[in-house]
């Protein structure tokens, strides 16, 4: 009995000791020493993070810390090739929200996991795999840094943590997943910022978030999708064209219809939308939630010497849309065929600038007897294509509503129907051919 007790100890000791990190896999990165020659977006600097296993380099991607704030370092995913004339793009952000000092340090133990301390021992971020088998850490070609098992099973990897930024064959999943895309503040603050993209029970829609209320602004209407995936396939089986697409998987419902998103069409074996075609590889793209609310595609162009990350594709980036990015005017602004073209006040239209603001909401005292509202005809606000209204109602039953709300900004009516609806913010009203669709502002 003893013998055989002894004997399981053993056994389980032996695959404990198989399923370790070998010693000479394991690796501590201090976070020190010169910054990369090579300009990098968000005009930050950057170093290479260099271990007794090499520098984490596939062709194009290469692992770093990057910063745009002195001694405020993000652990993170460079794109770009070596010796090029363009910007390294960064496709992926482990701290984005907590960013380490000089000296903090990376280790991947014999245990498995990868592991963020900043300089005074606190663990800002891990990969959460200790003693689950991981045994090696590797950068594969498509940008996935990927800590695997001796059966080389992915155990973790970055494509699961999406931030901004989706590369070619990497998916966000409405189950079991990260199921949105976060911008971020701005070019200089890497902090998650106010605009995503989410996979919901709506479809894909793009969403403000102000005052604790979420906005539609854009994205695809769908309805049961279980994952969207960015992807670049081939047209036609040809090696020189190719279809920048989101392709998606639904949740099939017995006996009911599936109702596909708008323009969605097949796309190799599954259902997608194509986003634009290419005459050349576009293996080496990304897609990304801009600081400003934009979706845009990134593409890596190589007949040319600079200038080689080609944005081939905006969400607003026509005449018919560009009006309908919030951030398209500012804080505030009224715009028209791409163009911002006047700052809406008491007084009138405005000569549109950048200076232009929307009014100091009042004091909802005394139940909204001191507010005041300037009215603006012919025009939508940007959530507008996505607002179902309120109503039928009279306008002013509708200006009540408003006034009686602290954070409601203003209120848009729709005079044919009877409908309106309150906003918390203002940002770019959008020019409207039909003058009964009218807008109130609060001042």
């Amino acid at each position: 009995m003893h013998f055989l007790l002894f004997f399981a100890i053993l056994l389980c000791s032996a695959v404990l000791v198989k399923s370790q990190v070998p010693k000479k896999q394991t690796f501590q990165f201090i976070n020190q020493g010169e910054f990369s020659d090579y300009i990098v977006e968000y005009n930050a600097n950057h170093r290479i993070i260099s271990t007794n296993l090499g520098t984490f380099y596939n062709y194009p991607f290469r692992l770093c810390f990057y910063n745009t704030t002195p001694n405020a370092h993000i652990l993170a995913l460079r794109a770009g090739i070596p010796n090029d004339e363009d910007l390294m793009r960064l496709v992926w952000d482990a701290n984005r929200n907590d960013p380490v000092h000089e000296n903090a340090t990376l280790t991947f133990g014999r245990n498995g996991n990868l592991v963020l301390a900043d300089v005074d021992g606190r663990v800002v971020w891990q990969t959460n795999t200790a003693n689950k088998g991981v045994t090696g850490i590797s950068l594969q070609p498509n940008g996935n840094l990927v800590l695997h098992d001796k059966n080389g099973k992915f155990v973790w990897q970055s494509f699961d943590y999406p931030v901004d930024t989706l590369l070619v064959g990497q998916s966000l999943k409405l189950n079991g997943g990260k199921n949105q895309l976060v911008s971020r503040i701005s070019n200089v603050d890497g902090r998650d910022g106010p605009y995503s993209i989410v996979i919901d029970k709506k479809g894909f829609p793009m969403y403000l978030k102000n005052s604790g209320k979420s906005l539609r602004y854009g994205g695809w209407r769908g309805e049961g999708l279980l994952n969207i995936s960015f992807d670049a396939v081939p047209e036609n089986r040809s090696i020189t064209s190719y279809e920048l697409t989101l392709a998606f998987s639904e949740q099939q419902q017995p006996n009911t219809p599936t109702r596909h998103l708008l323009q969605s069409r097949p796309v190799g074996n599954s259902r997608g939308i194509i986003l634009k075609k290419l005459n050349y590889n576009a293996t080496y793209s990304f897609l990304r939630l801009e600081s400003d609310g934009n979706l845009k595609v990134f593409t890596y162009y190589t007949n040319t010497s600079y200038f080689k990350w080609d944005q081939t594709y905006a969400f607003f980036g026509d005449e018919v849309r560009e009006c309908g990015l919030p951030s398209k005017c500012g804080s505030f602004g009224f715009c028209d065929k791409r163009m911002c073209i006047a700052c809406p006040s008491p007084n009138g239209l405005l000569g549109w600038s950048e200076s232009c603001r929307p009014p100091v909401i009042p004091s909802c005292a005394n139940g909204g007897a001191d507010v005041k509202y300037y009215k603006i005809a012919g025009v939508q606000h940007f959530t507008s294509p996505f607002d179902e209204a309120q109503g039928p109602m009279k306008v002013n039953d509708c200006r009540d509503k408003c006034s009686k709300d602290c954070k409601c900004a203003g209120f848009f009516y729709r005079e044919e129907s009877s409908k309106c609806f309150f906003v918390p913010v203002l940002g770019t009203l959008i020019k409207d051919t039909n003058t009964s669709h009218v807008g109130y502002i609060k001042y």
